[in-house]
């Protein structure tokens, strides 16, 4: 089992995200400036928390508000989970919201395992910073988390996503000529260019496409990379040359996308 680590996105608003894995470590009470958003993976955490000692099992969120005082230690042996640490500005921010409320329930269920996908996947994307896109893959991994928790256990109110034709139709545009060029696109660049805030075109664009921003990168840089490949460029080459971190990331997302890896394509 890993070490505990400590992501600090310094570009996204000083959000961290601790990756914690450890047994004996304990906590002290304490208390964060900004809410605490968990989801314990593997094993079980124990709190000592308003006014009760709880545990926490695979499957269930850490939800803490601001100034939230709580302890913290391993309840079950050892216990894996992502924290993201997130000031109150930051997640008016990444959301839009002018009104913002705390969690009024400390260790929900983790609904169809959405915030511990979500915090996976921007751990994922952290460790593994090579690609072209992982900043914007762990922008909108940050979105994923917070929408949902905030909509589900802090009665946040969303604006509702429309299909905004023309906006996406500028926004995949966009990201087929960076891709084309090897730019590194990011969230704000895309919402920009779009004339959107960043969270609602991330919401209108899985509304009206079925895909994220970030999807919408993901598959313009396979089709490049396909196109590559049937012009006989080798497969290592051309992964690096479509934006992706090496030959296997490409791999495996070339068979997400057709099915079949690079080299089970028949050229007639």
């Amino acid at each position: 089992m890993q070490g505990n680590r400590y992501h600090h996105l310094g570009w996204h608003h000083d959000i961290g995200l601790f990756e914690a894995a450890f047994s004996t470590q304990t906590f002290s009470r304490h208390a964060h400036e900004g809410f605490a958003i968990g989801a314990i993976a593997e094993g079980a955490g124990g709190y000592f928390c308003r006014g009760e000692n709880m545990i926490l099992p695979k499957g269930v969120l850490s939800l803490m508000n601001p100034e939230e005082a709580h302890t913290g230690h391993a309840a079950a042996g050892q216990v894996r989970y992502n924290m993201l640490y997130v000031s109150e500005t930051a997640v008016r921010q990444v959301l839009d919201l002018k009104t913002l409320r705390g969690f009024s329930e400390v260790a929900p269920r983790d609904r169809e395992a959405h915030v511990s996908g979500a915090l996976a996947r921007l751990a994922r994307s952290l460790n593994d910073n090579h690609a072209t896109d992982w900043q914007l893959a762990c922008e909108e991994s940050v979105h994923e988390v917070l929408s949902h928790v905030f909509a589900l256990y802090g009665r946040a109110e969303l604006r509702r996503p429309g299909r905004e034709p023309a906006a996406i139709r500028n926004m995949i545009e966009r990201v087929e000529a960076g891709v084309e060029s090897g730019d590194s696109l990011s969230l704000a660049d895309l919402a920009d260019q779009a004339g959107l805030t960043p969270s609602y075109l991330i919401r209108s664009s899985l509304r009206a496409t079925g895909l994220t921003p970030h999807g919408h990168v993901l598959r313009a840089r396979v089709e490049l990379a396909r196109r590559l490949l049937l012009a006989g460029v080798p497969a290592a080459e051309a992964a690096l040359a479509a934006g992706f971190c090496d030959q296997a990331h490409l791999i495996r997302q070339f068979r997400r996308h057709y099915g079949v890896t690079p080299g089970a394509i028949i050229r007639h």
